[in-house]
């Protein structure tokens, strides 16, 4: 499956429910949740090791954020590998 965060509040919901081979892509205020040396950072590289955790780069870039920021496991992705992880997860759910 798909899940799409756009909202920081639903990261927490989000990162409980994702099983093995998911994909999560962080959108708008998302973004502020995946810093390394945030309270997140240790569920967050451990989640990387069984989904694709990923940050859409024009999201990072408007919040200020370099890729070396982030915590370990996430993926900095343009529009393009956006639309990649769409076709290959047939399942996609939003988190507003």
């Amino acid at each position: 499956m798909l899940h799409l965060i756009f909202q920081s509040s639903e990261v927490d919901a989000v990162l409980e429910r994702i099983e093995a081979g998911d994909a999560v892509v962080f959108l708008g205020s998302s973004i502020l949740r995946l810093i390394g040396r945030g309270s997140l950072a240790k569920v967050l590289t451990q989640s990387a090791k069984t989904c694709c955790l990923c940050a859409l780069s024009d999201d990072l870039a408007m919040f200020g954020i370099d890729q070396v920021d982030l915590a370990d496991g996430i993926v900095s992705i343009e529009y393009a590998e956006w639309v990649e992880l769409a076709v290959k997860h047939k399942q996609s759910l939003s988190w507003c």
